[in-house]
């Protein structure tokens, strides 16, 4: 089986309008049990509309999806609200932030201020990475450093330029996940090979990737040179540790195995 660590759930606003039905016949065809949720909208408009969207939708499918929400940390205490109202009143589990496209730097100090909260609550942060000057490695992997009870997945895994930058701050920080989604399979060989397959999953970045492309992402996996015990963590078992840490009820993965 598979879990899918990278998809996006459009709310129609800036692009067509995902469709859940659609959505899971896709993940059947390639053999995915469950996908994990990353917000669009939010990142252009009002972030609590969009999270409330994700989270329904993991709602009426917990068995299919898991869910993030985003933030713009520009808001302020209504930013920091937002972490709470999402970990404890919604079905979300954690924050998606694509600083890229949200124009704010990771280090920056309203960011930081949403950092700390994170952190005390132990929360998981996924970035988009790999796109520089605002979603570098090291910047994040300063992130991890800092705050350490934070879990940051850096959801590129570094693309194709900052791949190596990506692999030396999940082998320094080890608060630090890689997601291997848009990555280079030279990148992915090593990066199995130094971590040995810990802390890594896979992710297609469907619909922003075609849905013809899911299962080219899934066989740069299968054609690693590695053990297929390596290859099952990638696919499957490490997003299951992730999910059965942050998921309040997660009664179906990893129930089959």
């Amino acid at each position: 089986m598979i879990i899918d660590f990278h998809t996006h759930f459009n709310g129609g606003v800036y692009s067509e309008k995902s469709d859940a039905e659609h959505f899971i016949s896709v993940m059947g065809k390639n053999g995915i049990e469950k996908s994990l949720l990353l917000p669009f909208d939010g990142f252009f408009s009002d972030f609590r509309e969009d999270n409330d969207l994700v989270s329904e939708i993991v709602g009426r499918y917990p068995e299919r999806f898991a869910g993030l929400g985003t933030i713009d940390p520009r808001q302020g205490e209504t930013a920091l609200r937002e972490i709470d109202r999402c970990l404890d009143e919604t079905n979300l589990i954690g924050f998606k932030f694509h600083s890229w496209l949200q124009a704010f730097g990771p280090l920056d100090v309203d960011f930081m201020r949403l950092a700390e909260e994170g952190n005390r609550r132990k929360a998981l942060f996924f970035f988009h990475d790999g796109t520089p000057p605002y979603s570098e490695p090291f910047q994040l992997a300063e992130l991890a450093k800092r705050f350490p009870d934070l879990t940051i997945v850096l959801g590129h895994a570094g693309l194709p330029d900052l791949w190596h930058e990506s692999m030396l701050s999940a082998l320094k920080y080890d608060n630090v996940w890689l997601c291997f989604c848009g990555t280079p399979f030279w990148g992915m060989k090593e990066m199995t090979e130094r971590m040995n397959g810990e802390r890594i999953v896979w992710g297609s970045d469907y619909p922003a990737a075609k849905e013809q492309d899911i299962l080219e992402r899934i066989k740069q996996v299968k054609y690693l040179p590695c053990s297929d015990n390596m290859k099952e963590k990638i696919l499957y078992s490490n997003a299951v540790e992730l999910l059965r840490k942050y998921e309040k009820n997660n009664p179906v993965v990893g129930g089959s195995r």
